[in-house]
């Protein structure tokens, strides 16, 4: 791979973050199961009528198409001493300190 980008004369890093190091949650319940299920059949709804670049999401109890652009057109930032962070620690069994050292 680095001699394919070195031939291209373009610097690049890949790294391997391994998967069970990033997801740390409880194992799925039948209500996690029937949200997903929900979210994968309006997935391919969406895109069997010829809908891209969406995403498919629950907004007042109702499953949307989100176009991609207004999902990603702002960063939502949780206050990591609040409440709501507070929650997912607990509901998790995360640390609740998990900071990127290299950003500081």
């Amino acid at each position: 791979m680095q001699s394919y980008f070195a031939a291209k004369k373009f610097q690049a890093v890949v790294r391997y973050i391994d998967p069970s190091y990033i997801i740390r949650c409880q194992p799925a319940n039948a209500s996690d199961h029937v949200f997903c299920a929900t979210l994968s059949q309006n997935a391919v709804h969406a895109a069997m009528s010829g809908r891209t670049e969406l995403v498919v999401s629950l907004w007042h109890g109702a499953f949307v198409h989100v176009p991609m652009a207004t999902a990603v057109s702002f960063r939502k930032k949780i206050d990591p001493d609040g409440q709501e962070w507070l929650a997912v620690v607990q509901g998790t069994g995360q640390p609740a300190i998990m900071r990127d050292p290299a950003a500081s």
